[in-house]
C-alpha cells in the first residue's frame, strides 16, 4: 500500500478561472486570473481525495497510514 500526493493545476485556459482581479507576477507579466492549485491524494496510484492545500494533504496522508497501520 502506498498513499502519495501529487499537486494538480486546473488548466488556466479552459472556463475554470478564478477571477482574482488583475495583478502582476515578478516577471512583470500582468494577468487577471490565477491557475488553481489542488492536491491530490492516491492510494497504490488510485485517486482517493484531493485537499486545497499541500498542508492539509500531507496531515491527510499521515493520518490514512495511521489508519490503516492500525487495522493490519
Amino acid at each position: 500500500m502506498t498513499i502519495t500526493i501529487t499537486p494538480f493545476t486546473i488548466n488556466p485556459n479552459c472556463s475554470f478561472v478564478a477571477p482574482l482581479g488583475e495583478y502582476e507576477r515578478e516577471d512583470g507579466v500582468r494577468k487577471d486570473y490565477l491557475p488553481i492549485t489542488y492536491w491530490g491524494i492516491y492510494l497504490n496510484d488510485k485517486y482517493i481525495s484531493y485537499t486545497s492545500s499541500r498542508e492539509l494533504a500531507e496531515k491527510t496522508k499521515v493520518w490514512l497510514e495511521k489508519w490503516f497501520k492500525d487495522r493490519v
